[in-house]
């Protein structure tokens, strides 16, 4: 049964090129956007592993899954994409996330072990250049809702993919901005990338009714334009993996699909 369920879950990963991409409805809007595209994205051809005296306060840490485990094969076919989970760093070698047993504060060496490797993208707007305090009000606001262990949202989690798909379809029709509705009701639980976007807009990077938080899997925080990729954690055994698949050096279309 788990092996018929790790091949029903089996992601095609090849761009759109006839009617039956309608299948995989995620994957065929990303396409007709430019989230994803088949070719390589300006910069070094070769992923730079970097470790933690690189990082600094509020980088993004988005995780990459494999075939080896069924939530994030799950999490992948869902979200039509390679990366299974998301973390804010917060300094001193730790960092905040959103899980089932909700928001915590961990080793990052715990979270890097987790997980084949870990994508490292950084906000413009942390440079102290640019908005010099976003940086402690993102660590400040990761670190009080794992303070206070926020519960892990697992309706949101398996709402985004879907309100990501009508927010593209939208976008893709009309060729204007998708602005999500306000809230309903401001939910007290967490999933791990509304997590990042909500700590983000409380910061002031990102306005308040600017971006749905709610609509954005690890996968979509990668491919928004909200954050720069500045290298990669984890091993580097890893190197070749990431240059033929991630969305960094891929343009989210792995070369074996092309």
């Amino acid at each position: 049964m788990v092996k018929f369920l790790f091949k029903l879950l089996r992601r095609k990963e090849k761009p759109v090129s006839s009617k039956l991409d309608s299948l995989r409805p995620l994957h065929n809007q990303k396409c007709l956007s430019d989230k994803r595209y088949a070719g390589l994205l300006f910069g070094s051809q070769e992923p730079n592993f970097i470790g933690q005296a690189d990082l600094a306060k509020a980088d993004v840490l988005i995780c990459a899954g494999d075939g080896s485990d069924l939530t994030w094969k799950i999490i992948s076919y869902g979200s039509s994409g390679g990366y299974v989970h998301a973390a804010v760093y917060v300094g001193n070698g730790y960092v905040v996330e959103a899980t089932k047993d909700g928001v915590q504060k961990i080793e990052l060496v715990k979270l890097i072990n987790r997980y084949p490797y870990v994508a490292v993208v950084r906000c413009p707007g942390a440079h102290p250049d640019a908005l010099p305090d976003l940086a402690e009000k993102v660590v400040d606001f990761c670190l009080r809702h794992a303070e206070a262990k926020t519960p892990y949202n697992l309706a949101g989690a398996l709402m985004a993919p879907i309100k990501e798909l009508k927010q593209l379809r939208y976008e893709n029709i009309t060729h204007l901005a998708y602005v999500p509705p306000p809230p309903k009701v401001s939910t007290p639980s967490l999933f791990c990338s509304e997590l990042v976007i909500k700590a983000f807009i409380h910061g002031g990077f990102i306005k308040e009714g600017e971006m749905d938080a709610a609509s954005l899997s690890p996968t979509a925080l990668a491919e928004d334009t909200t954050f720069i990729n500045i290298g990669y954690l984890g091993n580097r055994d890893m190197a070749d993996r990431i240059y033929e698949q991630d969305h960094f050096m891929t343009g989210g279309i792995p070369r074996s699909a092309r």
